[in-house]
């Protein structure tokens, strides 16, 4: 059973459903509190420093929402990734805070290489006016999935057989 709310499991499950995509995870950051000193440091390794630092932090009652996705390092995972890097592009030309850019870890770590091994992709949804509830982003979510799905049939993308 997920811990994730309706909306972003159905945003999960239009994803994972594509060939080569392998995982995906979500978390919510509250970007209020976030300036561009706390930045340095590794536990807000994952936010997305540029957008960051282009306003000085985050804006008052602003949450990104990131989706963090894996693949399998083949033609398919490629292929899934150019999709949703034009999805999430375009996307944000009609007006939705959202951007797609990889993730890595450094190539070394105290347990070892880790270079070819940790590349992940974050598409991240910057969501603004919440006070109590994350609503206004779940309406968004919601939105972004139907769109997402709507796309995928348009374009006949490649899903996994255990969905065709």
């Amino acid at each position: 059973m997920s811990h994730y709310p309706n909306e972003i499991q159905d945003f999960h499950a239009a994803i994972v459903k594509l060939r080569g995509i392998t995982e995906i995870e979500s978390g919510v950051d509250n970007l209020a509190a976030v300036d561009a000193e706390v930045l340095r440091f590794p536990s807000f390794a994952h936010l997305p420093h540029a957008a960051l630092l282009r306003t000085g932090g985050g804006l008052d009652n602003e949450v990104l929402i990131q989706f963090e996705l894996g693949i399998d390092y083949t033609a398919e995972g490629l292929q899934a990734v150019e999709f949703l890097a034009w999805f999430v592009r375009d996307a944000a030309r009609g007006g939705t805070k959202i951007q797609m850019r990889p993730f890595a870890l450094p190539p070394e770590s105290p347990y070892g290489r880790q270079l070819g091994t940790s590349l992940k992709f974050h598409i991240d949804l910057f969501v603004d006016g919440i006070e109590d509830t994350l609503e206004p982003a779940y309406k968004d979510i919601s939105r972004l999935t139907e769109s997402l799905e709507t796309a995928i049939r348009v374009y006949r993308i490649p899903l996994k057989p255990t969905y065709i």
